[in-house]
């Protein structure tokens, strides 16, 4: 390998070529191939990567254990021939990013004006007018938008969150803000005693004869299990009307309305269809017109029509890593549909990618003419799914009348902003399973919280919560409480994994305490006592592990059980929030709260 090594170094082309083709590599060394091939690359020889890739068989062309592509040690080499080469000849994207989230495009920036304009050529627009996936940050799955005019809606799931089902609203797409909740507490969401992960999934936005709708699945954990709830208000914001349940057994349901006016109820398993009357009466029972291109858990489905087609994206694949979004279409409503021959038209290309799980997809048209997919997704923390599954946004073209996402070339870490920026301020809403925030929690200069259950309860646990946003986080909160309160900052994904660090307040003092719920096992750490109020506690980490501090004592923790795949009890849906928790009895005060996210890789 060393005399290969020095051919390319060298730049011996003709050498190199002849060696090859008298077979002086073995045909099993497919492994030496493929490292001389990154050595090219790393190095800028071009004339040798094209040698090598033209009379080497079975060079593998993965990503390595970083997740950088060849484009991105092109780019790192920068010669400008070679990142054309990998680009143009061996078909590698500038938009594709490593197992941070870094593309080529963003590399580039680093490594001069020379190589950033040759990755913006190639790229078709300059990094300045580019914005990064996921454009919801935090756990919003299964992403439903709509187009009204100029403004863009959209609609996640909650599960068992109150507020439950977020409305957000935004003018480029890119940046949203939540302007709504189709209900505001717990009551008349009938969430009550149910588990974390139950509730209400994915719901569908629509807007019909000047009112918006939506439709979306309570899943419950007695019966009825399954229900589909239906609603409606004259402004995005609500008020929401008092919904419909209507007796139908299946999960991610939407609405469609044909070009005739009549309406109808999209539901799965498959893709099933029943008419529905304008104040949401079932006129039929569901039938299927279509299982689906993969023929494993087809779910999401979504039907739209254009150039007299009648067209079906549905996620296929579980919400694991093989998440996808397919498509189908027919000339009839009622089928049949043939799948497109290019399926899956958005899917992950690698298992390791920082854009992975992307699936349960929604076109939406621009006004001029453009289509745009929002779709859910997750990003790769140590190979967990921290933040849960977030909202992305691409580019749809249609390839011989059929919808295709990014070219498929899988979901994008980044990709071209057509409008103008309209940012807008990040007001983070709080959120509590089962219980309506405001029954115990006051808001004035500082936070004042009367002390609930225990969080591994189903009711009355005195949670305020954020979603997690970024890999990086901050917290710090001053604590007062009265006797018998367990008071402090939290980090949880549900009743079954949350991690508590908090004071307890004794007659003789205060106990400062650890409690860590990870499925079944809990531990129960005694970090300290006799602490004097007022109490500051902290909270910081990057990745699976975050310490916490109060003065100067600290403990690390491993937080994988705040992922998706951290444990594997009740249902993981939702992604790590943080925020401050009150146990016990009495009363506690949480002055100065202060949280910090970023994500210093990948932007």
């Amino acid at each position: 390998m060393k005399e290969f090594e020095a051919l390319i170094e060298e730049g011996k082309a003709e050498e190199l070529s002849r060696l090859l083709e008298a077979g002086v590599l073995s045909p099993k060394s497919e492994k030496e191939k493929t490292g001389l091939l990154w050595h090219a690359v790393r190095l800028g020889k071009t004339e040798m990567v094209r040698v090598l890739t033209e009379r080497c068989h079975g060079i593998r062309l993965d990503p390595d254990e970083n997740g950088d592509t060849l484009l991105h040690a092109a780019v790192l080499s920068g010669n400008t021939d070679t990142a054309d080469y990998v680009i143009k000849v061996l078909g590698f994207s500038p938009l594709t990013g490593n197992r941070k989230g870094i593309t080529p495009l963003q590399l580039s920036r680093k490594v001069g004006p020379f190589m950033k304009e040759c990755m913006e050529k190639e790229a078709g627009f300059q990094l300045e007018d580019a914005y990064c996936n996921p454009v919801l940050r935090g756990w919003h799955p299964d992403p439903s938008v709509l187009r009204v005019g100029d403004d863009y809606y959209l609609i996640n799931s909650s599960f068992v969150m109150v507020p439950a089902l977020p409305v957000s609203h935004s003018k480029d797409l890119v940046h949203w803000e939540t302007i709504g909740h189709v209900f505001q507490d717990a009551a008349s969401a009938h969430l009550e005693g149910l588990p974390g992960g139950f509730g209400y999934w994915a719901p569908d936005i629509s807007y019909y004869d000047g009112r918006f709708y939506v439709v979306a699945t309570l899943r419950s954990n007695r019966y009825p299990f399954r229900q589909q709830m239906l609603t409606w208000a004259d402004k995005p914001e609500g008020p929401w009307a008092s919904p419909v349940f209507l007796p139908v057994d299946g999960i991610d349901p939407s609405l469609f309305a044909d070009e005739d006016g009549r309406r109808y109820l999209v539901v799965n398993p498959g893709v099933q269809i029943a008419e529905i009357s304008p104040s949401g009466e079932l006129l039929e029972k569901p039938r299927m017109i279509y299982y689906g291109s993969q023929k494993y858990k087809s779910e999401g489905p979504h039907l739209f029509k254009r150039d007299g087609y009648y067209y079906i994206l549905e996620a296929e694949g579980g919400t694991g890593q093989g998440h996808m979004v397919t498509a189908a279409r027919s000339r009839n409503l009622r089928g049949p549909y043939s799948p497109c021959p290019m399926n899956p038209v958005l899917g992950a290309k690698y298992p390791d990618a920082y854009i992975r799980r992307s699936g349960h997809g929604k076109l939406v048209e621009l006004p001029d003419g453009r289509y745009d997919m929002m779709y859910l997704c997750s990003r790769n923390v140590e190979g967990r799914t921290l933040m849960g599954r977030e909202t992305a946004l691409d580019p749809v073209t249609f390839i011989d009348g059929w919808p295709v996402v990014n070219n498929l070339q899988g979901p994008s870490c980044i990709q071209k902003k057509f409008f103008r920026d309209a940012a807008l301020p990040d007001r983070q809403s709080w959120y509590c399973p089962r219980q309506n925030i405001h029954d115990f929690a006051f808001f004035s200069e500082n936070i004042r919280m009367k002390c609930g259950k225990d969080p591994a309860e189903l009711s009355d646990a005195h949670l305020l919560l954020h979603r997690q946003k970024e890999s990086g986080i901050s917290q710090q909160v001053t604590v007062e409480s009265s006797v018998g309160a367990y008071v402090g900052l939290c980090a949880y994904y549900d009743e079954n994994s949350f991690i508590l660090f908090g004071i307890t307040r004794e007659v003789n003092g205060n106990v400062l305490m650890l409690t860590a719920q990870e499925g079944t096992n809990r531990k129960e750490i005694l970090l300290a006592d006799g602490i004097t109020e007022p109490v500051i506690l902290r909270a910081e980490g990057t990745g699976l592990t975050r310490t916490f501090l109060c003065g100067d004592r600290k403990t690390t923790v491993d937080i994988t059980c705040l992922t998706d795949e951290g444990i594997h009890q009740g249902k993981r849906f939702t992604g790590a929030m943080l925020g401050l928790f009150a146990t016990g009895s009495g009363t506690a005060c949480m002055k100065e709260y202060r949280e910090e996210q970023w994500d210093g890789e990948a932007r």
